[in-house]
């Protein structure tokens, strides 16, 4: 009888646990896919579609009408999550095939809606546009799961245009950075560039250079230090009062050949951040002081160029300076376009298109970019 009490106890304990269990965990329904993120991205050319179903933890016991609709007043709160600058699509640029689904009796996903992007005609270059679709209620037993209520279809307009081809043997120079004090004195900085390799430097020093001053601040592919085809900031240099401290930094991933990246370079005035893709990729702390874009050693401030050559094997579309630090948000919002009125942009260098061999600055500031040689074009640039 000892023994059928204590296997009787630990039987009602487990039933109690279990019933606690799922006193807890109700099943519940969710947008499809929402598990983890409720966010998808789509970049688009032309009108498109995608599904969207609902989904429940478990069979349905009997048929359970979901009804959805678009809710425009949630883009802020998406916003203010992320710190991101999302807009709703323009009006009568998209369309939800229907307002409701049905998870039938015994399945676990409903039949499917479609959320149609009627036109891209309106859709504004570089813009992030959104649109969130909403369960509003439900005839069935099971409640809805709050955090994946809503799915945030994130979608931008492919950029297509033509990039300059470097090639080993053209690099651009900015000469009126030159001794200029906008470019002196800066507390914080960000400099990035939307670039190509197609191949990296086999030769000693291994270097690859993208933007930048060399021993100053320089993004660039390559060094004896590391892998030729990993991204270094080389230099950069802080000044303090009349301290100078350098902060050289290097992310450990391979860069592939062939393929486009956005490569950015942040100081933020306490440290060096290094970013792929809006992704940081690497960080080290640094002191807090200036640093000075308008020194004249080797020629100054180059893209695609640095000291005794080093030139770069690829194609540029993008580049840009910023007197502020721009956070990894921001940087995905830039990958390709940026309004040229931004505050803090220094110099705006779209690579679609030049007078002579000349790419001027998008910003009005005069910082025009200039190329040694004729420039050679790659067509079809897509981004993203």
């Amino acid at each position: 009888m000892k023994y059928f009490y204590l296997l009787l106890t630990a039987v009602l304990a487990i039933c109690s646990m279990n019933c606690k269990g799922e006193a807890e965990y109700p099943d519940v329904i969710l947008i499809t896919g929402t598990e983890e993120q409720n966010t998808v991205s789509l970049a688009v050319e032309g009108p498109t579609s995608m599904g969207i179903t609902v989904t429940a933890t478990d069979l349905a016991p009997t048929d359970m009408r979901i009804t959805l609709k678009v809710s425009p007043e949630l883009v802020a709160e998406l916003n203010r999550q992320t710190g991101r600058n999302y807009v709703m699509l323009p009006e009568g640029t998209y369309l939800l095939s229907s307002d409701a689904v049905t998870i039938r009796a015994g399945q676990y996903v409903s039949d499917q809606t479609e959320l149609f992007i009627t036109s891209v005609d309106d859709f504004e270059e570089g813009a992030n546009y959104c649109v969130p679709v909403s369960i509003t209620g439900s005839d069935g037993a099971m409640p809805v799961l709050e955090a994946s209520r809503t799915v945030f279809v994130t979608i931008r307009k492919t950029i297509i245009t033509q990039a300059v081809n470097l090639g080993k043997n053209t690099y651009f120079t900015v000469p009126s950075f030159l001794a200029n004090p906008d470019v002196q004195g800066l507390s914080q900085l960000t400099m990035e560039c939307r670039v190509l390799a197609n191949s990296f430097h086999a030769s000693n020093p291994y270097i690859s250079s993208i933007i930048g001053i060399e021993e100053k601040f320089l993004l660039r592919f390559g060094d004896v230090s590391i892998a030729r085809d990993e991204l270094m900031l080389a230099g950069g240099e802080v000044t303090v009062g009349i301290t100078k401290g350098k902060y050289q930094l290097a992310a450990p991933d391979k860069f592939v050949a062939g393929r486009w990246y956005h490569v950015a370079a942040v100081y933020t005035g306490f440290a060096m951040n290094l970013y792929i893709d809006g992704r940081l990729a690497a960080s080290t702390d640094a002191a807090q002081g200036v640093i000075d874009m308008s020194w004249d050693w080797a020629g100054g401030f180059h893209i695609g160029y640095s000291a005794d050559g080093r030139m770069l094997d690829g194609y540029v579309s993008e580049a840009r300076l910023w007197s502020k630090a721009l956070t990894a948000s921001q940087l995905q919002e830039n990958l390709c376009a940026v309004d040229p009125t931004s505050e803090g942009l220094i110099a705006y260098w779209r690579f679609n298109s030049a007078e002579d061999r000349n790419v001027l600055d998008l910003t009005g500031h005069g910082h025009t970019a200039m190329a040694n040689r004729n420039i050679t074009w790659v067509q079809g640039v897509r981004c993203p």
